[in-house]
């Protein structure tokens, strides 16, 4: 095994809104063309199917895909999916959002709550102010152990369904992104390009990338996304993304090699759609802090309209969702691994939820005013706290209310 050529990155490459000195926008956009560069290299090695590579009597075979969204973590132990290798675009990502939906229904969540995404450094004017909505947040999902309940589960379920219908008719609807007449449609992929696996001179030229272990074939309108930086669910600013395919088209006008007939103009229209793929493989993978709003990005990169009237929103679409029969039994079923009672008052006891407590009373007043547990019924013509509202989501606006409403009280 040989030493890797350069270094580190010298600088810190922090995420929006995390207190420090971090590398200037300059060195980013560098990092990024170089990055472009390196991905239209990658578009060259192309394969008839998609999966991973492993040698075999000294020859490279395609077999079963390593993807992250297919094996990373918990999701090595699901049986029920495909992993390849696959033969068409919609096969691979068809696979991924089952595995989606798998890991919905019986594996862990850790911090995944659909509507209540979790508290994102860029949200927040100071790293004070996040630290104190995450604070609030916590204690939000602490009440009826939101996260694991059934009634998260069912939510990640609807929008994993909702987003099967929508690559099913992209792929069908736009085959100018996904041709058949090609027979080596799938290009190799790093799982990782974050700076952790970029090693640079002093000049932050790039020397070597690492972490090639879980690299694979895929469709390659995954592989000409920008990558998140400084780690992989982060994802960069516009004008970086922009950069990062700037990088892609200089390599691709300038690369000695020229591209086979009609690939050069056929890889310009798959990275004009690359960018809601990135959305895409950010949800799917669970690779991200704020479930909903990637979700919703997704929905107005034009994915929506494609199985949607337009009279249609996101937060309808969903309550009718969480009235109709079948997620209603969907979420009964699910209700059969939610914790008792007494497992619940021991679970929110050992999160910090304590009668007489400020920040209990407001955890259990937001689950209140959200109707948590009773969103997944009929309309029987009771009553209700917030009858007629679209669903609640407990993201950053709320938080930052909350905290204002407290100061308001203190200075009073």
């Amino acid at each position: 095994m040989s030493k890797a050529p350069g270094s580190k990155l010298p600088c810190k490459w922090l995420p929006p809104g995390m207190p420090g000195s971090s590398i200037s926008e300059d060195e980013k956009a560098k990092i990024l063309f170089q990055l472009g560069v390196i991905t239209e290299q990658l578009s060259r090695l192309r394969f008839p199917q998609a999966g991973s590579l492993f040698k075999q009597d000294g020859k490279f075979h395609i077999k079963t895909c390593l993807s992250r969204g297919l094996l990373e973590g918990p999701r090595d132990i699901l049986d029920d999916i495909l992993r390849g290798p696959f033969t068409t675009e919609r096969d691979y990502y068809e696979a991924l959002i089952t595995a989606l939906l798998e890991h919905a229904e019986c594996l862990p969540l850790a911090t995944h709550c659909f509507f209540a995404p979790i508290p994102a450094e860029d949200e927040y004017e100071s790293y004070t102010d996040r630290v104190k909505a995450t604070d609030h947040w916590n204690f939000f999902v602490a009440a009826q152990d939101k996260v694991d309940s059934s009634h998260n589960r069912t939510d990640l379920i609807i929008a994993g369904e909702a987003l099967r219908n929508m690559i099913t008719q992209w792929t069908t609807e736009l085959p100018q992104c996904f041709p058949t007449h090609e027979q080596n449609r799938f290009a190799l992929h790093h799982a990782d390009l974050s700076v952790g696996n970029v090693f640079f001179d002093e000049d932050l030229t790039i020397t070597c990338i690492i972490d090639w272990q879980f690299c694979s074939a895929v469709p390659l309108s995954m592989l000409l996304t920008a990558p998140g930086q400084p780690q992989t669910r982060y994802k960069i600013h516009d004008s970086l993304v922009s950069v990062f395919e700037d990088g892609f088209l200089h390599a691709l006008k300038h690369n000695p090699s020229p591209q086979p007939t009609g690939m050069e103009e056929h890889l310009r229209r798959i990275l004009n759609t690359s960018r809601p793929i990135s959305l895409f493989t950010r949800f799917v993978t669970l690779d991200c802090l704020n479930d909903y709003h990637v979700f919703e990005s997704l929905v107005f990169e034009s994915l929506w309209q494609l199985t949607q009237p337009p009279e249609k929103d996101l937060q309808d679409y969903f309550r009718s969702a969480q009235q109709s029969d079948k997620y209603i039994a969907r979420r009964a079923e699910a209700a059969e691994d939610d914790p008792t009672a007494e497992a619940l008052a021991k679970y929110e006891k050992d999160h910090g939820l304590e009668a007489g407590k400020v920040h209990t009373t407001i955890a259990r007043r937001l689950t209140l005013v959200s109707e948590w547990n009773s969103r997944y019924r009929k309309e029987d013509g009771k009553r209700r706290i917030r009858r007629n509202a679209g669903v609640f989501v407990a993201d950053w606006r709320l938080w930052k209310w909350i905290a204002d409403c407290l100061r308001d009280l203190e200075e009073s």
